[in-house]
């Protein structure tokens, strides 16, 4: 079957991942966040932050999609759900499920982390957690935060966002990322399972403005070709 049949997505969708999810993928350890302040990015209506305030850890989340009422964001996070479950349905055998038991399996865990989110984002009266904003403009001072990760947007939607974006996205992480700081990008593929191709040339530059980035094997399977996350440290 065709590459361009693994998976179908017009515009960008509301993402529902677990902090069990998150870990997996960047294969880290609970220490480090000791490291200080934490960011997602583009974290929709995972549970992942909600997670980490529950452990009492100094983290946000930030979205476009925070601009709307916990109810809205429920309904479209159930709609969501629902058209990812059928769309993977329809090529199930062309994913790999390691990390999952089944495609019920997988839709449970989106279903409890859209669940978790919710709890958490009402609770938010005051946008402190969740602040709607969209790359590659931040509301953040330079050297805000300690630790940044962003899973299941840039390259993945590769065909809808020019080189350019994607430098001046990564470029305003670094920005926001103290010194001594990490940065953390999850997969490097597309819809297609097609690795990001400009990948080489986004590196090169990254590597020339007081930062190195690397490519990291991660053990997390689910897309064939996602094998690796961008680790940057600033």
């Amino acid at each position: 079957m065709s590459k361009t049949e693994l998976y179908t997505q017009s515009g960008v969708a509301m993402t529902c991942r677990s902090y069990q999810e998150y870990k997996e993928m960047f294969m880290f350890k609970e220490d480090l966040f000791s490291k200080g302040k934490i960011l997602d990015i583009a974290s929709g209506a995972s549970s992942f932050i909600a997670e980490l305030n529950q452990m009492e850890y100094e983290a946000i989340a930030v979205d476009p999609l925070y601009k709307l009422t916990s109810e809205e964001i429920y309904d479209l996070g159930k709609k969501e759900i629902n058209i990812a479950s059928q769309k993977l349905s329809q090529n199930e055998n062309l994913f790999i499920w390691n990390n999952y038991k089944s495609l019920k399996h997988h839709d449970e865990i989106r279903n409890r982390s859209l669940n978790q989110f919710i709890d958490n984002y009402r609770k938010d009266k005051h946008k402190e957690k969740y602040i709607p904003a969209t790359l590659p403009n931040l509301p953040f001072d330079n050297n805000t935060f300690s630790l940044v990760f962003c899973n299941h947007f840039l390259f993945l939607y590769q065909e809808q966002f020019d080189f350019k974006f994607h430098l001046d996205a990564i470029n305003e992480m670094v920005r926001i990322t103290k010194k001594g700081g990490l940065i953390l990008i999850y997969p490097l593929v597309g819809f297609k399972d097609e690795i990001y191709p400009h990948l080489d040339k986004l590196i090169d530059s990254l590597n020339t403005n007081d930062v190195s980035a690397k490519i990291n094997e991660t053990k997390f399977r689910f897309l064939p070709s996602a094998t690796h996350y961008l680790k940057i440290d600033k």
